[in-house]
């Protein structure tokens, strides 16, 4: 039998996060969220299997934008992802529920999501759970995007 388990990511483990999505290509990425979690302004789960990494998904305190953090009310739900292979299983649902659960114990108000209008699965999945109101809709370099909130 496998064992499916969430994890906190120990940052000596961080170069395993590359099972999941392409650190080398996404180096300017992975570089800043080794910077937070050295900072502990990311705190990051994995799910696993039987030790693998299949998932992450990240809490950040602050983005230095107050759509996405406001100290001790809002906080941000950051790189949501699953290896290709196991997507469309229930995992990224199981650790946005997760995530959800923990910010609920740390006594947030809010959280915050930001999303590519153009990744349907995951629209549907952060509506589902609840972030229901739209903070702004906006563009960068990779086209529209959606900021989206869920008040606990």
């Amino acid at each position: 039998m496998m064992k499916h388990e969430i994890i906190a990511l120990d940052i000596a483990d961080f170069n395993k996060c590359g099972n999941i999505w392409n650190m080398e290509k996404q180096s300017a990425l992975a570089e800043q969220f080794y910077r937070e979690l050295l900072s502990n302004n990311r705190i990051t789960f994995i799910y696993t299997i039987d030790g693998e990494f299949i998932g992450e998904i990240s809490l950040v305190f602050d983005m230095k934008d107050s759509d996405y953090t406001i100290t001790d009310q809002r906080i941000y739900i950051s790189r949501l992802i699953v290896k290709r292979e196991y997507r469309h299983q229930g995992i990224g649902r199981q650790l946005l529920h997760f995530a959800i659960e923990k910010i609920k114990e740390m006594d947030y108000e809010e959280i915050a999501i930001g999303v590519d209008l153009d990744n349907y699965p995951a629209l549907k999945l952060y509506i589902e759970a609840g972030f229901d109101r739209i903070i702004r809709i906006d563009r960068d370099d990779q086209g529209p995007y959606i900021k989206l909130l869920k008040t606990l």
